[in-house]
């Protein structure tokens, strides 16, 4: 009798390390990105194809306002013309993302426009 009873508890503790271990699976499958039909688990941003030109030009320019006080009058008017070049794109944009981006990008040539003031005016 004692060795049924053994036998019972070793067969239950075997479902329970069959159970441990597939949950152990499954949840390091899903860490790793992974489904169980195989598809990936990454965010549509970086599984979508490289970003749009105009959203580089975008980043670079944009990048530059925490050094805008360190730059030249001439830099500063190449910036203020490049945000410039870039209103016409952004105006194609969807009505939710052409909101958003015109709001930075009139931010970011407003930023460079006063410090150019600033730097004229210093010369007088």
């Amino acid at each position: 009798m004692p060795l049924q009873t053994g036998t019972t508890l070793s067969a239950a503790f075997m479902s329970k390390a069959e159970i441990i271990a597939i949950l152990l699976f499954i949840g390091l499958a899903g860490l790793c990105g992974v489904r169980a039909i195989g598809e990936s688990n990454l965010p549509a941003a970086q599984a979508a194809p490289a970003q749009e030109a105009w959203q580089k030009e975008f980043d670079q320019v944009c990048s530059k306002t925490q050094d805008a006080m360190t730059f030249s009058p001439k830099e500063l008017t190449v910036l203020i013309q490049r945000c410039d070049a870039l209103l016409p794109q952004i105006e194609k944009l969807d009505d939710t993302r052409k909101k958003v981006y015109m709001g930075r990008l009139r931010m970011c040539r407003g930023l460079y426009a006063y410090v150019l003031d600033s730097k004229r005016n210093e010369k007088k």
